[in-house]
Order: structure tokens, then C-alpha cells, then sequence
């Protein structure tokens, strides 16, 4: 198949030939139909999250079951998915607390690099190369768990279904599992990339009064808005905190959902939420770095500091519910798609993203 493979930090990946196995016992291959590009896999090709090379990146995708292994019952071939990049076991210890995206299994394969045996299907048996987060979807095929890959309908597009296995059921579910905002209350998003539209149209949905979003690129006012945001901040401005608290009466914001990964913006979300109210951290920085906050005030705060990991809840249930929603017209999903490229144009899309590109770069395959 053709794949595009990372096997520099310092160099763009290369379009090659690579070797795919068969899938194992319940493992699926999945011709890939369309996948995102997203700022996670940029920080992983950029050398930000210290993975092993050489891999293939991707992990927002939907496609076609092609071939199913022994022992698999979820789905079958010709089944139209969306892949979930955190699959689970269902009977580790976390599986069995209702955090699934903690999964040990899962979280074992990924951090080898390999699926649920911790081996790849990826290259030559001689010389492997690695998956990542147990899809890998940078390719024409991927062999993922078939825990990872939840059925959709014939009218929901590729294009779409890709977005929903990351970016949409991130910011979505931040706000609506995570930081659980009700009717009537005030959200901040900092950041307004992929995630933050999401978590913007999460508050609108849940009936949130107020919805402030925050960042530093003015030219994403008019998107915010046109998403349901009631109010734009510039991050940059040296009264940002101050606008906030007066369009909050003072207070400041119920809940704050970071999106970018930088420690600065995750302390400007906390000095702008209110006392008692949650600060939802979705943005991965980068290896090494701290977020410090006040220690002396922290207690009587009484504020929530709350990690984020795919949603906060059970992936399969929440991608079916943000499907149903897109279905029936309360998501506006179609509008965050821009360019539509093939795979080999992967690297131009990597740097889209690194100069700011409102909408999400989709690779499709025909």
C-alpha cells in the first residue's frame, strides 16, 4: 500500500511502498476512505511527544471493513466505520471503572508502538514501523482492534466520519462529559482550532448563556461566532482576563476549556474561570514542559482542574451521539472541512496547519 511514513524529526514524510499484514485475531483491516490531519499528529512529526520512529501517522479517519480476523464479531466487511484511536479491552481496571480511554491494554500498544500483542503489521517482519495510537491512518489500509471501529450510516460522509474520530468528539465532549456545563452558565474556549469549534458548538448545545472564545489569531473571530460563540478575546491583549470577568459580571467563566497545549493559555483559562467553577485542560504540550498555578489560593478556589483525554467518556457512545446529532442538522460539521487532498500532499497540509488554516486538511482515497 501507499503510505506516508515518518523517519525524521527534521525531514518531511515520504510517500512509500509499505508492507501491510493480515489482521490477527480480532483485528480488522480498514481501507481508508478519508483521514484528518490534526495538531496531534503534527506535534508527534514535529518531535514534540518523543515517539519511536519510524512510524506512520494518523489517527482521525473512517473507512471500509476490507477483511475481518478469527474471532471478530463487531463488524463485517463492507461495514462503513469511523476509527476510534483509543480502542479498549473492556475488563482492564480502568475499562471496568468507566474509563475507557485509560484503557491498559490500549495504553500498552500504543506506547510500543505496536496493536494489542505489541507488534506491528506495518513493514517488513525484518523492519517494522511503528503504529500510532493504534491506527496509523496515513495510509490506503490500516489493521486496527476491532474495539477501535464504530459502524455508521450510508449518508454519513467519509469526510465527516474522520472529523468525528478526533477533533469533533474532543471538544465536544470536554465540554459536555468533562466540564458538564448546563443551561444558563458561562464557557470560555481558548483556543479555536479543530477541538475549539467543537467545544463551542458543545456549549451552544447544552444551553450555556455566555460562550467567550479566546485567541490570539483575530481573523478566527468571525468563525467563533458563526459557531455559536456570543463573544470574541483576543489572547494577546493585556486586558484579555479583564474582558472576560466583565462579560461574566465579574466572576469570571463557569467552566474554560483549553485547546492548544500551551502552558500560558492553560493558566489564562484558570485566572479566567470563576471560583468553583472547572478548568478543562484538552491541549497535549509538549514533552517537558510544567504548569504551575498558585498554590497559596488553590484551596479556596475550590476550583476543579480537569484532564481531558478524547471526550472524557465512552468514545463508541459519544461518536454515535455526535453522529445522530450532525444527522438531524443541530452539528454543523460539513463547514469545518477545507482543503481535500490526496496523500500526497500530507506535508503541505502539515504546514497549513503550522501557519494557522481555519479549516481541517482532509486526505481522501479513491
Amino acid at each position: 500500500m501507499k503510505a506516508a511514513v515518518l523517519r525524521s524529526f527534521e525531514k518531511d514524510l515520504t510517500i512509500e511502498d509499505v508492507a501491510i499484514a493480515a489482521p490477527r485475531d480480532r483485528e480488522v483491516l480498514v481501507r481508508i476512505m478519508a483521514t484528518g490531519v490534526c495538531s496531534s499528529d503534527l506535534s508527534t512529526i514535529r518531535g514534540k511527544t518523543g515517539s519511536e520512529l519510524p512510524l506512520i501517522p494518523g489517527h482521525e479517519a473512517a473507512g471500509i471493513i476490507e477483511r475481518v480476523g478469527s474471532g471478530v464479531s463487531k463488524v463485517k466487511p463492507g461495514d462503513r466505520v469511523v476509527l476510534s484511536w483509543s480502542p479498549n479491552c473492556g475488563h482492564c481496571f480502568y475499562c471496568q471503572q468507566s474509563h475507557p480511554t485509560l484503557c491498559d491494554v490500549y495504553t500498552g500498544a500504543a506506547i510500543s508502538g505496536g496493536l494489542w500483542d505489541r507488534t506491528s503489521r506495518l513493514g517488513p517482519t525484518a523492519a517494522p514501523i511503528n503504529h500510532y495510537s493504534c491506527v496509523s491512518s496515513f495510509a490506503e489500509f490500516a489493521v486496527v482492534p476491532e474495539t477501535g471501529c464504530i459502524v455508521i450510516d450510508d449518508d454519513v460522509p467519509f469526510a465527516v466520519a474522520a472529523l468525528v474520530g478526533c477533533a469533533v468528539t474532543t471538544g465536544f465532549g470536554a465540554v459536555v462529559n468533562d466540564a458538564k456545563a448546563r443551561p444558563g452558565e458561562a464557557v470560555a474556549v481558548v483556543g479555536i482550532g479543530g477541538v475549539g469549534i467543537n467545544a463551542i458548538q458543545a456549549a451552544r448545545l447544552a444551553g450555556a448563556q455566555t460562550i467567550i472564545a479566546v485567541d490570539t489569531n483575530p481573523d478566527k473571530a468571525e468563525l467563533a461566532l458563526a459557531n455559536g460563540a456570543t463573544h470574541f478575546v483576543n489572547a494577546i491583549a493585556s486586558d484579555a482576563r479583564e474582558q472576560v470577568l466583565k462579560l461574566t459580571g465579574g466572576r469570571g467563566v463557569d467552566h474554560s476549556i483549553e485547546c492548544t497545549g500551551r502552558p500560558q493559555a492553560m493558566s489564562m483559562a484558570y485566572d479566567m474561570t470563576r471560583p468553583a467553577g472547572s478548568v478543562v485542560i484538552v491541549g497535549i504540550a509538549p514533552k517537558g514542559m510544567d504548569l504551575a498555578i498558585p498554590a497559596i489560593g488553590f484551596p479556596g478556589s475550590k476550583k476543579r482542574l480537569i484532564g481531558s483525554i478524547y471526550g472524557g467518556g465512552v468514545p463508541e457512545q459519544d461518536i454515535t451521539r455526535i453522529l445522530s446529532l450532525y444527522q438531524s442538522g443541530r452539528l454543523n460539521l460539513d463547514a469545518q472541512i477545507g482543503k481535500r487532498i490526496a496523500l500526497e500532499h500530507v506535508n503541505d497540509a502539515l504546514r497549513w496547519l503550522e501557519q494557522g488554516v481555519l479549516a481541517r486538511s482532509i486526505i481522501e482515497f479513491t
